[in-house]
This record gives C-alpha cells, sequence and structure tokens, in this order.
C-alpha cells in the first residue's frame, strides 16, 4: 500500500454513509485514497437527520482529481438501483399485513355474529 504524504481535507458532504461508500470505492479504483467520517460510523451511531451525514476526505494534492472523478461520475444511477431495490420488500411486508389484518377483522366479525 501507498503512503500518503500530506493531510487530508474535506472534498464533499453526502447524505448518508452508504452514497459515502460508493463514491469512496469510485475513488479508489481510480487510485484516490478516501477517507469517511461521520458520526454514522462511531461507537455510537446516529443516522438521523444532519448527523447522518458522510464527508469524504481526500489528500490535499488529489483534491483536484477527486472532484474531478465525483463531477464525472453518474453515482446517483447506481445509489437509485440499491434504494428501489429496498422498497420492495417493503411494499411485500405492507400487503401481508394487510391481508392478516383483514383476515383478523373477518374473524372477529364472525365470531361475533355468533354471539347475537
Amino acid at each position: 500500500m501507498e503512503q500518503q504524504a500530506g493531510r487530508f481535507v474535506p472534498v464533499t458532504r453526502v447524505g448518508d454513509v452508504g452514497t459515502a461508500r460508493v463514491l469512496a470505492a469510485l475513488l479508489e479504483a481510480e487510485g484516490v485514497a478516501v477517507r469517511i467520517h461521520s458520526e454514522a460510523l462511531g461507537p455510537y451511531p446516529m443516522t438521523v437527520g444532519d448527523l447522518a451525514q458522510a464527508e469524504l476526505w481526500v489528500g490535499e494534492d488529489k483534491v483536484e482529481e477527486a472532484c474531478a472523478i465525483l463531477l464525472g461520475a453518474d453515482v446517483n444511477d447506481a445509489v437509485g438501483a440499491v434504494e428501489s431495490e429496498r422498497h420492495v420488500p417493503i411494499v411485500k411486508t405492507r400487503f401481508v399485513a394487510g391481508v392478516l389484518i383483514l383476515i383478523l377483522a373477518l374473524a372477529v366479525v364472525l365470531r361475533l355474529m355468533r354471539l347475537f
């Protein structure tokens, strides 16, 4: 592994650690060493509002290169695909929960009809 000279400086801030990791992987694939700083990565992870944000830091000598890579990247499509995959199980879960509630309500109504 190549030793880094100089200090690291922030180049961008994103809304969550997942997006930061995608961007960090993109930068590392281009040979830019990157660090992620976020409250969500500490011993007591905070993932609400501004505390969920993550910063990407690169070496002072790689700032221009990193900015060019990030500006040229089409990361929104990759992140959007992951986000859309997350919502599929939620829709299925809501549907199953709705069906179970409907069955339970029907059972209660049938039970009440037998009592009267």
